[in-house]
């Protein structure tokens, strides 16, 4: 929601603020800069839920959460829109953060598979039914998405009844092995890729959805499509999570992904674009569940929260560099769908590559019996 929310108003938001000088970069900012803000900010987030816990720091990010997303409906400046993106990236690192660390503290093994594939698939269910919504506001006013992040407040009481983590994390020393960060850095460089590919649906999605006729409601609703096919997968897979190994599954999600976005930068109308959107789609759902399995495997509890950050830092990175690594040119916006299409293979091989070792040093690939066993 934080960012793709406002997708299908920012046609419209440029040319509310068309006198504004270089207009077009700035309106895909007021997407994409949540994610250099992120980026930035997720590792002090990540010292401060290591340190006072998760939950405090959840409560005073979606205090921030609503108060940055909604300004938007009474800026008076596209760099009025800006700041307001950059209170909300500062939310975000915190709930991304926090809530991340927690998952890790209450979950280990299967269960944490399964409850990050069920975790997917609700926050693709979010995107589903607010991307749509999203685009049914912006064909009324282009700041009229906007009062969606309000919602945030609803989840306060909510968090108040969560259990804090495990304190006791925060006060004791630090382990005797430090995280594997070689392992790590790769989880990161892959989530990033993603996202990067990822990102062009939001993105850039609108102006070729545009480009084929479709209008903001129908944008809106076309891009829903692709979570909603992604909430079913992880969905579905979560029932099979922690019986394959994580790196093969994400590379199988990131194999549909490049042969959704091919379907799409060919597209010579919206019915091969939505086919297109389902196939990515489907794929997409099998991505971050894994490899954010893969990175609890991990980690040591008392470095939960930082490098979950460093994910957080990573994933929104992507975001901001999507636009500028794959940017389409105005006639041509199916060009960077081909050029994610490349990433997404590449990646996958990396993953397949990777596969044939163990996930960690001593242990043995799933769906292999130990000797004796």
């Amino acid at each position: 929601m934080s960012g793709a929310t406002i997708a299908p108003a920012l046609p419209a938001m440029g040319r509310h603020f068309a006198d504004t000088p270089n207009v077009e970069l700035l309106v895909k900012l007021a997407l994409t800069i949540l994610g250099l803000v992120i980026a930035v900010s997720a590792p002090l987030s990540g010292v401060l839920a290591d340190r006072y816990g998760r939950r405090p720091v959840l409560i005073g990010a979606l205090a921030l959460y609503a108060v940055g997303g909604a300004s938007g409906l009474v800026a008076g400046s596209l760099g009025a829109v800006l700041a307001g993106r950059v209170v909300l990236g500062l939310a975000v690192a915190g709930t991304m953060t926090a809530a991340g660390a927690l998952v890790n503290d209450l979950f280990s093994g299967p269960e944490r598979g399964r409850f990050l594939s069920q975790q997917a698939a609700f926050t693709s269910f979010g995107g589903a039914v607010l991307l749509p919504l999203g685009g049914l506001l912006a064909s009324l006013s282009w700041r009229a998405p906007f009062a969606l992040y309000a919602l945030a407040l609803l989840l306060l009481p909510l968090v108040l009844r969560l259990p804090g983590g495990v304190p006791v994390l925060a006060r004791t020393p630090e382990p005797e092995q430090p995280p594997r960060w070689g392992a790590i850095g790769l989880v990161y460089a892959l989530a990033l890729g993603y996202m990067v590919v990822f990102y062009l649906m939001p993105a850039q999605g609108p102006f070729l959805l545009g480009s084929l006729g479709a209008r903001a409601a129908s944008t809106g609703l076309l891009l829903g499509t692709f979570t909603l096919m992604a909430a079913l997968t992880s969905l579905a897979y979560s029932r099979l999570a922690g019986r394959f190994d994580p790196r093969r599954v994400a590379a199988l999600g990131l194999l549909g992904v490049a042969a959704g976005w091919l379907i799409v930068s060919q597209a010579p109308g919206l019915g091969v674009a939505l086919a297109g959107l389902v196939v990515g789609g489907l794929g997409g759902g099998l991505v971050f569940p894994n490899l954010y399995t893969w990175l609890a495997d991990l980690t040591p509890p008392a470095w939960r929260g930082r490098v979950t950050a460093g994910m957080s830092s990573a994933v929104f990175l992507g975001q901001f560099l999507s636009p500028l690594l794959l940017a389409s040119p105005t006639g041509h916006e199916g060009q960077g769908y081909v050029w994610g299409a490349v990433v997404a293979a590449g990646m996958a091989a990396t993953l397949l590559i990777l596969s044939t070792r163990p996930l960690l040093p001593g242990t043995l690939r799933p769906g292999t019996l130990r000797p004796g066993k």
